[in-house]
C-alpha cells in the first residue's frame, strides 16, 4: 500500500519529467534514451528511487502509452 501511496504522489512528477524529456530528446525512436534519462533524474533525486525503480518504469510505460495513443506525443 505504500508503493502505491507513493507513485500515486509522485504521478504528476512522473508526468512532467516524462514531458520534459520528450521536449529535450524530440527525436524519434529515442525512447531507451529518454527513459533512461528519466530515470537517472529520479534515482539522483530521490534516495530511495533504486527501491521502486521498478514501478517507476512501468508507470512511465503506462504515461508514454496513453501520450502516444492519445496524440500529446506527435509521432514524426
Amino acid at each position: 500500500m505504500k508503493t502505491l501511496i507513493l507513485m500515486l504522489q509522485l504521478l504528476p512528477s512522473i508526468i512532467q519529467a516524462v514531458k520534459a524529456a520528450e521536449e529535450f530528446v524530440p527525436l524519434p525512436a529515442q525512447g531507451r534514451a529518454k527513459l533512461d534519462l528519466v530515470l537517472g533524474v529520479i534515482s539522483d533525486a530521490y534516495d530511495g528511487a533504486a527501491a521502486i525503480i521498478p514501478q517507476i518504469t512501468k508507470v512511465i510505460g503506462r504515461i508514454v502509452e496513453v501520450a502516444n495513443s492519445t496524440g500529446i506525443f506527435k509521432k514524426s
